[in-house]
């Protein structure tokens, strides 16, 4: 129906922060739909409770942490489609073993049209919550 213009994928977040990365291919759009997460992206950590939509323009640098215990599953769209094969062969070849040779993470990345830039920024201080009015213009 959509011409294969989008891909979706369904994602639970257990993990470490990701780094600071940005997609040269894609735009990358998150729906939250449990647990809580910060998400920086455009200089700013902002937090993405349940109902939290956020679109994450192509070339933007983005990270994602969770900021509770329980997983964080979300609905991740990406236009165009192709990133979620990224998503796969890092399930395929193990988030921990990747980590542990960051050479081979940063080649993968990049075969997807992902380039990592650096770890998650510091903050100082707890992301602030989105207000409604936030929340709306983030939709």
């Amino acid at each position: 129906m959509t011409g294969g213009a989008y891909g979706l994928v369904k994602e639970e977040f257990w993990g470490t922060p990701t780094p600071l990365h940005t997609h040269t291919d894609a735009e990358e759009a998150f729906y939250v739909l449990s647990g809580h997460a910060a998400v920086w992206t455009d200089g700013a950590e902002i937090e993405a409770r349940p109902g939290t939509f956020l679109l994450v323009p192509r070339g933007t640098p983005h990270a994602l942490r969770r900021l509770t215990e329980e997983p964080v599953r979300m609905l991740t769209l990406i236009s165009a489609p192709g990133l979620e094969r990224f998503f796969e062969a890092v399930v395929q070849e193990g988030e921990e073993a990747l980590l542990a040779e960051p050479e081979r993470l940063l080649q993968l990345a990049t075969a997807y049209g992902t380039e990592i830039i650096g770890d998650y920024p510091t903050s100082q201080e707890p992301p602030p919550a989105l207000t409604t009015e936030a929340r709306l213009s983030c939709r």
